[in-house]
C-alpha cells in the first residue's frame, strides 16, 4: 500500500483470477484500513496496479487474468486518485 514499504512476495500463479489474488490481498493488507481494501470494487478507495514487462503501470482490472499472469513484474496498491501519478 502506498505509504508503507512492504517486501512481501505473491505468487500470481498461485491465483485462479483476480478475485483469490484480492481476496489474499485483503488478508493481508485490509486491515490497514477502516473500511478494508475492498479491491475491484467500484466503491473502493483502493486499486490494484501492476508494472509489466515494459515498464508501464497498469491497472490489473483493466486487463484479462491471463495477461496479468503473462506480464506482471510487480504489484502495487495504491489510492484510486492516485494512480493517475503513474502516468
Amino acid at each position: 500500500m502506498d505509504g508503507f514499504v512492504v517486501g512481501r512476495k505473491v505468487c500470481v500463479l498461485d491465483h485462479g483470477g483476480h478475485s483469490t489474488l484480492a481476496h489474499q490481498l485483503e488478508d493481508m493488507f485490509g486491515m490497514q484500513s477502516v473500511t478494508g481494501l475492498r479491491l475491484f470494487e467500484r466503491e473502493s478507495e483502493f486499486s490494484l496496479v501492476y508494472k509489466d514487462k515494459e515498464g508501464t503501470w497498469r491497472n490489473a482490472e483493466d486487463v484479462s487474468w491471463k495477461e496479468l499472469v503473462e506480464n506482471v513484474e510487480r504489484l502495487r496498491i495504491t489510492r484510486r486518485n492516485d494512480f493517475l501519478l503513474f502516468f
